[in-house]
């Protein structure tokens, strides 16, 4: 199996927006993506419910949650789209033209090491060792 390198444009996530968020010491520039268990997008590891009754609990990660679609045609390179994906129970709440209209959000394409083959120096013109 092939490695990919991956690319997400995290501003095309559902709610995501760029903001500038001040700290203790200084003012940074973030991507803000809110967390969602409902929407199924971005979900904490903790359901959040027990018997059906909610309760509270330190998140220990949040997970964004990504499907991959293999193009029919390559395109620049590119072997698949990434669009956020959705819980069951949010995907059935949805009509078929919304599933549809979902935006790709990232692309993915083969990723390989150039080989010793692959290199175009000429032989004995290494300078690798010349620090």
């Amino acid at each position: 199996m092939p490695n990919y390198n991956l690319r997400i444009a995290l501003t095309k996530i559902k709610g995501a927006r760029i903001m500038d968020i001040q700290g203790k010491t200084c003012k940074k520039t973030c991507v803000v993506i809110p967390i969602d268990n409902e929407e199924g997008t971005v979900q904490d590891s903790y359901e959040g419910k027990i018997d059906g009754m909610p309760t509270w609990k330190p998140m220990d990660e949040v997970q964004l949650n990504l499907t991959a679609f293999e193009f029919k045609e390559k395109k620049y390179g590119q072997t698949h789209g990434i669009k956020a994906s959705f819980s069951r129970k949010r995907m059935e709440k949805m009509t078929e033209e919304e599933l549809r209209s979902m935006p790709f959000i990232g692309n993915m394409r083969p990723w390989a090491i150039p080989s010793a083959e692959d290199d175009d120096l000429p032989a004995g013109n290494d300078k690798s060792n010349d620090w």
